[in-house]
């Protein structure tokens, strides 16, 4: 089953109001039948039901052989009681419409005679709680009656809903539940569907489209939901706002601090220059802080430009194959000074069109991260693959891995899991921020995977995936 299907039929919302509609349509249809049922208790005709036409049948066939008709008067004297009991339900009708024996008819078997006489069919009529059936033609001495019988009966409810279920076809009674369904199904609809597409304003707006705008997916609707789109883009206005002051000021900051920076190295290298012994190792701190800051604020500042979309670069057509090579040699070489190698396998070379530098970037800061927490005498492995149509770049290291509640931010700027990155590993923090932009710049992913999640004994694997052009 697909994802779109899974979604459709799990018991969501809309489903729950679609239900809910459709079960209260029927149950107001249901109390309708049932009062109508207890309020209307006048006489009324109905069909009969297959159990009461054998009923019949058997009592005509019972009249006729035992000849009841003939022996009645001398079986009412012979043995009353059973003559009472066999025929106290029991009416016979000659052609005026007199009963044989003298009883008083009552009204409802004249009106299922009447109905007889002009549709020659069988019926039952309901009076309160009695109900008549009939008739059946019984034969005496070539002389023809009609039998009716009655009986008591509490189901008057079962009654209307057998009367409404003979006296309509079926197709009408299931055109009915269709068309209550439909209405049901338009009106849940309707009002799910602003969720929905207030859904999809608000994953557009958390997957990065600043620009993402409610009113925008709702239509012209005038009622409580676009209220609820108006206050939604408000907040996005103000976030969208925020995080531009942030980045600006980031930009703006960064830029400032390049010019008292490059000062201090100019101070500091004419002070070394004058240095005696005793004030050199001070100095040379100095100038290694100052060259730490003026990494990380080159960092910042290229973090600031791939957030606004400046790639200060044209995208080219090369070879991924070469431009990996090229930076696993210059990472072996750092390796090789901690006792750590680097291997790397290409299934086949890959030709890829997109920003060169900005691929070149998010490799190196992958690679080298992952040279810097693998574990000494150990190896870093990465593997150039193709899976379905997209690009594998794959990068393992042998290191301690990324507690599972940190594993989601590690591309996030500064973001420092302490059990992986201390301030003495020499890292700012913002290297893999700036892989997952520049990866993303090129139309592709990144992510992050702890070895024992997949086989592995330990280690980070971190995984760039790009798309086949």
């Amino acid at each position: 089953m697909s994802l779109s299907i899974r979604k459709f039929v799990r018991p969501n919302l809309f489903w729950k109001i679609f239900l809910w509609f459709w079960l209260a349509t029927l149950s107001v249809l249901a109390s309708t039948v049932f009062l109508y049922s207890l309020s209307e208790q006048e006489s009324r005709l109905i069909p009969i039901e297959r159990s009461e036409r054998i009923e019949l049948r058997k009592t005509a066939i019972f009249v006729q052989q035992k000849k009841l008709i003939d022996k009645y008067d001398e079986l009412k004297i012979l043995q009353p009681k059973k003559i009472e009991k066999i025929l106290s339900k029991t009416f016979i009708l000659d052609k005026y419409g007199k009963d044989l024996f003298d009883r008083d008819v009552p009204e409802a078997i004249y009106k299922l005679r009447a109905f007889n006489k002009r549709r020659q069919q069988l019926a039952k009529v309901i009076n309160n709680n009695e109900a008549y059936f009939g008739p059946e033609v019984v034969f005496n001495r070539g002389k023809h009656y009609q039998l009716y019988l009655s009986k008591k009966t509490q189901q008057h409810f079962y009654s209307v809903i057998s009367h409404i279920y003979h006296s309509t076809s079926i197709w009408t009674i299931l055109a009915a539940f269709g068309i209550s369904g439909l209405v049901c199904f338009g009106l849940a609809w309707y009002l799910t569907r602003p969720i929905h597409q207030l859904q999809k304003a608000t994953q557009a707006f958390a997957a990065g489209d600043l620009q993402a705008r409610a009113t925008n997916y709702m239509g012209n609707r005038h009622d409580e939901f676009i209220d609820l789109a108006k206050d939604f883009d408000q907040m996005a206005n103000k976030i969208d706002k925020m995080i531009h002051s942030q980045k600006r000021l980031l930009s703006d900051v960064s830029h400032e601090l390049r010019s008292p920076l490059t000062r201090m190295q100019i101070a500091s290298g004419l002070a070394l220059n004058k240095a005696t012994d005793d004030n050199r190792n001070h100095l040379e701190r100095i100038e290694t802080e100052i060259e730490r800051l003026d990494e990380m604020i080159g960092e910042l500042l290229q973090v600031a430009a791939l957030e606004r979309g400046n790639f200060y670069e044209e995208k080219s057509q090369f070879i991924l194959n070469d431009l990996i090579s090229v930076l696993v040699n210059d990472a072996k070489f750092e390796a090789s000074a901690h006792n750590k190698s680097v291997t790397f396998k290409a299934e086949k070379e890959f030709e890829f069109t997109g920003y060169y530098g900005l691929i070149a970037r998010s490799v190196e800061n992958i690679l080298r991260n992952a040279i810097r927490h693998t574990k000494s005498q150990t190896t870093v492995d990465l593997k150039l693959y193709q899976y379905d149509d997209q690009i594998k770049i794959q990068i393992l290291d042998q290191g301690s891995g990324v507690k599972e509640e940190h594993i989601n931010k590690i591309f996030e700027p500064f973001y420092r899991p302490t059990e992986a990155r201390e301030r003495t590993s020499g890292g700012t923090g913002l290297g893999l921020a700036i892989a997952k932009r520049g990866v993303e710049a090129n139309g592709g992913n990144i992510y992050a995977e702890n070895g024992v999640n997949c086989g592995l004994a330990d280690g980070l694997k971190v995984t760039i995936t790009l798309p086949i052009n």
